[in-house]
Protein backbone atom coordinates (compact mmCIF):
# COMPACT_ATOMS: atom_id res chain seq x y z
CA UNK A 1 0.00 0.00 0.00
CA UNK A 2 2.87 2.37 -0.45
CA UNK A 3 4.48 4.27 -3.23
CA UNK A 4 7.93 5.64 -3.76
CA UNK A 5 8.50 9.35 -4.38
CA UNK A 6 11.28 9.06 -6.96
CA UNK A 7 12.23 12.75 -6.79
CA UNK A 8 13.20 12.78 -3.11
CA UNK A 9 13.97 9.15 -2.48
CA UNK A 10 11.42 9.17 0.38
CA UNK A 11 9.20 6.15 0.78
CA UNK A 12 5.51 6.83 1.37
CA UNK A 13 3.61 3.96 2.99
CA UNK A 14 0.11 3.75 4.46
CA UNK A 15 0.07 2.02 7.87
CA UNK A 16 -2.50 1.18 10.52
CA UNK A 17 -2.80 2.42 14.11
CA UNK A 18 -0.88 -0.49 15.65
CA UNK A 19 2.07 -0.01 13.31
CA UNK A 20 1.99 3.74 14.00
CA UNK A 21 2.19 3.12 17.75
CA UNK A 22 5.18 0.85 17.26
CA UNK A 23 7.02 3.39 15.12
CA UNK A 24 6.37 6.18 17.62
CA UNK A 25 8.07 4.03 20.23
CA UNK A 26 11.12 3.67 18.00
CA UNK A 27 11.95 7.34 17.51
CA UNK A 28 9.71 8.52 14.68
CA UNK A 29 8.30 12.05 14.75
CA UNK A 30 4.52 12.26 14.38
CA UNK A 31 3.78 15.20 12.06
CA UNK A 32 0.10 16.12 12.17
CA UNK A 33 -0.65 18.36 9.17
CA UNK A 34 -4.33 18.93 9.94
CA UNK A 35 -5.67 22.41 10.60
CA UNK A 36 -5.27 23.88 14.08
CA UNK A 37 -9.03 23.46 14.60
CA UNK A 38 -8.92 19.76 13.68
CA UNK A 39 -5.86 19.20 15.86
CA UNK A 40 -7.49 20.94 18.84
CA UNK A 41 -10.54 18.66 18.57
CA UNK A 42 -8.29 15.71 19.40
CA UNK A 43 -4.85 14.37 18.72
CA UNK A 44 -2.31 11.78 19.74
CA UNK A 45 -0.35 12.51 22.89
CA UNK A 46 3.32 11.75 22.96
CA UNK A 47 6.86 12.98 23.10
CA UNK A 48 7.49 13.66 19.40
CA UNK A 49 4.11 15.02 18.26
CA UNK A 50 4.17 18.14 16.08
CA UNK A 51 1.23 20.00 14.51
CA UNK A 52 2.16 22.06 11.47
CA UNK A 53 -0.96 22.74 9.41
CA UNK A 54 -0.67 22.28 5.66
CA UNK A 55 -3.90 24.25 5.23
CA UNK A 56 -5.51 27.12 7.14
CA UNK A 57 -9.22 27.81 7.49
CA UNK A 58 -10.02 31.37 6.43
CA UNK A 59 -13.30 33.24 5.81
CA UNK A 60 -12.69 32.62 2.08
CA UNK A 61 -12.11 28.88 2.58
CA UNK A 62 -9.02 26.73 3.05
CA UNK A 63 -5.67 28.08 1.87
CA UNK A 64 -2.25 26.44 1.80
CA UNK A 65 0.18 27.36 4.55
CA UNK A 66 2.82 29.35 2.62
CA UNK A 67 5.42 28.61 5.32
CA UNK A 68 4.73 24.89 5.62
CA UNK A 69 8.11 23.61 4.39
CA UNK A 70 10.00 26.28 6.33
CA UNK A 71 8.12 25.36 9.54
CA UNK A 72 8.72 21.63 9.04
CA UNK A 73 12.41 22.27 8.33
CA UNK A 74 12.62 24.32 11.52
CA UNK A 75 11.37 21.40 13.62
CA UNK A 76 12.63 18.34 11.75
CA UNK A 77 16.06 17.39 10.46
CA UNK A 78 16.48 15.95 6.99
CA UNK A 79 17.42 12.55 8.43
CA UNK A 80 14.38 12.37 10.77
CA UNK A 81 11.86 9.64 10.12
CA UNK A 82 8.33 11.06 9.98
CA UNK A 83 4.84 9.72 10.38
CA UNK A 84 2.65 12.24 8.56
CA UNK A 85 -1.01 12.37 9.56
CA UNK A 86 -3.34 13.53 6.81
CA UNK A 87 -6.68 12.33 8.19
CA UNK A 88 -9.30 15.08 8.06
CA UNK A 89 -11.60 13.75 10.76
CA UNK A 90 -10.91 11.59 13.82
CA UNK A 91 -13.16 10.39 16.60
CA UNK A 92 -11.68 10.16 20.07
CA UNK A 93 -13.19 8.34 23.05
Amino acid sequence: MGSLDKSSGAEVVTIDVKATKGLLGSGYTYLDVRTVEEYNKGHVDGERIVNIPYMFNTPEGRVKNPNFLKEVSGVCKEEDKLLVVIIHSLTYP
